[in-house]
């Protein structure tokens, strides 16, 4: 655990933080990268980018502290200590999602071009972000006999709650998500022809992984809002049922957009004229090779 890497007088690097910056530029390379290649413009892109994330940081630090305010109400200042962790996942991924959409509709991009685009930079993103907890004591899991499970110092996170017990990697869990899914949705990017697609595949898969992991890390008393027999469901799990189920249906429907069955009123053209807007080719023709 290294909550802070270093300090130079009233300068600190967190660890936290630092892992929240390297996410944020290599997730922009790879994104300018893949933009390129799908013939978007690059510096449209860019505003996306810088929308969908600072949208994301706020969404997550506001679904966090409305989690947790009883522990702000003693110290409203530290609301804006990103730094010290405090991020919902769920709500950076609804108001990223959200703004970064209507972002790219307003640079006149196709937004689920874009959204495939920028899902592996998501994705990776994940896999910093947690690893940042783990350095930081946060999001830390449950109590385990199992080899691989790891102690927190005494007056860490988990330490307050659970001693010397050893506890689950949960970040460390999550984490290799992350890179999983990572390297498949650069497996598939080329694969999957209907916009929009790999990001909601990315976020099915992500909600799923998510049911299960979630039974391995520790949640405030009074998180689970359900009971089943000796296992508790939490919200987090709940939540990942449902955006799964989300994510199911809008794949059905943007496959059945792209198919032009009946009864999808505008299919495909808003695809297409969004695309050929920005210069890029319409989504039902596939993107020229990158160079």
């Amino acid at each position: 655990m290294y909550p802070e890497i270093a300090h130079w007088g009233v300068i600190h690097v967190r660890s936290y933080g630092l892992l929240l910056a390297v996410a944020f530029l290599f997730g922009t390379w790879l994104a300018l990268r893949e933009s390129r290649r799908r013939g978007l413009d690059p510096d449209k892109v860019v505003n996306v980018v810088l929308v969908a994330l600072v949208a994301g940081v706020l969404g997550a630090r506001m679904l966090y502290v409305l989690e947790h305010v009883q522990e702000f109400r003693r110290e409203w200042g530290s609301v804006l200590a990103l730094w010290q962790g405090g991020l919902t996942l769920y709500g950076g991924v609804v108001a990223g999602t959200f703004a970064g959409l209507v972002a790219a509709r307003r640079q006149g991009l196709p937004m689920w071009v874009v959204a495939d685009a920028l899902t592996p930079s998501v994705a990776i993103g994940t896999m910093f972000g947690r690893i940042g907890c783990f350095l930081n004591g946060c999001c830390y899991g449950r109590p385990t006999t199992l080899p691989w499970g790891v102690h927190f110092p005494p007056d860490s996170f988990a330490g307050l709650e659970f001693g010397n017990a050893a506890v689950h990697p949960s970040q460390l869990y999550f984490a290799l998500a992350g890179l999983t899914l990572f390297g498949l949705t650069m497996a598939l990017r080329k694969r999957l022809e209907t916009p929009g697609h790999l990001f909601w595949l990315f976020i099915l898969l992500f909600a799923l992984i998510r049911i299960p992991l979630d039974f391995t890390r520790a949640y405030e008393p009074g998180s689970e809002l359900l009971q089943l027999g000796e296992v508790g469901i939490t919200e987090s799990q709940m939540t990942s049922v449902a955006l799964a189920l989300f994510a199911a249906l809008m794949m059905l429907r943007l496959t059945r957009e792209r198919s032009g069955e009946p009864g999808d009123p505008g299919t495909r053209s808003e695809v297409a004229n969004a695309a050929g807007d920005a210069g890029a080719p319409p989504a039902d023709r596939p993107a020229a090779p990158a160079t």
